[in-house]
């Protein structure tokens, strides 16, 4: 497989992972209810009966069959990265240094768009304004006023255009070489079982296997 299958084998064990552990933590598929209706003692004649109140679907699984696929899951984990990491060594460049920084120009590059296009704004807010003065007779009374809001852009807006520019022509270019390194690449690993389905299927076709 290439580097860019191996990243989605690689996230789907991960997510089969996160499944086998919230089922097994989920009380309802690791526990057995029964509840003891005590009838005999409350009245002469009656028969005590026990009775199944559990909630775990027909189709449940043995948590402790899925403790083994867990571990066998787990392994091949561990296998993929190991190979994910080999691949890595025989690159020309570091892909994770690549893929988080070209992460950050894309973050940035939002932040220079959205200045690129800001514009300087004029408004005139009638009456917004409140004053107090004294009149003739000497007491305060309150006065409205227009006040003139004036937003002035406070940078050079040429400046970040053109950097905004150089940056997305930097990420494109390095987004392109991290496409090509992950179809090229090769991870030396195979998977023993078919992710292609749900998780359920999944542990289905490996408790048959």
């Amino acid at each position: 497989m290439n580097l860019k299958e191996a990243f989605q084998a690689q996230n789907r064990l991960s997510e089969l992972l996160t499944y086998i552990g919230r089922y097994i933590s989920d009380d309802d598929n690791n526990t057995i209810v029964t509840e003891k209706h005590l009838k005999a003692k409350a009245l002469a004649g009656q028969q005590d009966e026990t009775v199944d109140v559990s909630r775990k679907d027909e189709d449940a699984f043995e948590v402790t069959k899925l403790l083994d696929i867990w571990q066998q899951v787990m392994r091949e984990k561990e296998k993929l990265s190991l190979a994910i990491g080999k691949a890595k060594t025989g690159m020309d460049f570091n892909l994770d240094a690549a893929v988080d920084t070209n992460k950050s120009r894309r973050a940035f590059l939002t932040v220079l768009q959205r200045l690129s296009v800001s514009k300087s704004s004029h408004e005139l807010q009638k009456g917004e304004g409140r004053g107090y003065v004294f009149n003739k007779d000497g007491n305060q009374t309150e006065y409205c006023y227009d006040i003139d809001r004036i937003v002035t852009i406070d940078y050079d807006r040429n400046k970040v255009r053109e950097m905004a520019k150089a940056l997305h022509r930097k990420a494109e270019e390095v987004s392109l070489k991290i496409d090509e390194a992950l179809l090229k690449t090769k991870v030396d690993y195979t998977l023993p079982f078919d992710l292609s389905g749900d998780n359920r299927l999944i542990i289905e076709e490996m408790l048959a296997e």
